[in-house]
């Protein structure tokens, strides 16, 4: 198993002087992790943009129960989870205990 950092997502925390919400997170908790794919990067076409989206596919135990926002440290890069983890588990032929989580980052 790899090691991990995970904050969970606490949801809207108020407002800020703008009036947009402000959202909060747990402190970072260690976890550990079964692995994850290679990142996969998307980048704009446009000349100028410099925005850079990385995708990962994580894979975790599901008694770990990331859900959607939450966040995870991977290899000192902070990813945000999308999206509910997949979970395999739901049949009674293979349970393999872990769930793919999808992380994303996103750059410039």
């Amino acid at each position: 198993m790899l090691p991990a950092s995970l904050a969970r997502y606490l949801g809207e925390s108020g407002r800020d002087d703008y009036g947009n919400d402000v959202e909060a997170w747990a402190p970072w908790s260690p976890i550990r992790v079964f692995g994850w794919e290679p990142a996969k990067s998307t980048e704009p076409v446009l000349v100028g943009h410099e925005r850079i989206v990385i995708a990962v596919k994580l894979y975790a135990r599901k008694e770990d129960r990331i859900g959607e926002h939450d966040r995870l440290i991977l290899e000192g890069r902070v990813y945000d989870v999308v999206g509910e983890p997949e979970d395999p588990n739901n049949n009674p032929w293979f349970q393999p205990g872990l769930v793919t989580v999808n992380l994303r980052r996103v750059e410039g």
